[in-house]
């Protein structure tokens, strides 16, 4: 039964940290890198 608890609780943790890294909104790690980035590219284009 300990075992099928620890297993349950791990997929759920698996399933949100995926969510939080590669889910859809704009609060995400991806879509917050993405923004970084782009930004990073702009600065160093643009500048003088």
């Amino acid at each position: 039964m300990k075992q099928l608890i620890v297993f349950c609780s791990s997929v759920v943790l698996g399933i949100f940290i995926y969510h939080l890294i590669m889910g859809a909104q704009d609060d995400s790690i991806i879509s917050g890198l993405h923004n970084l980035w782009q930004a990073g590219i702009e600065t160093r284009t643009y500048a003088k």
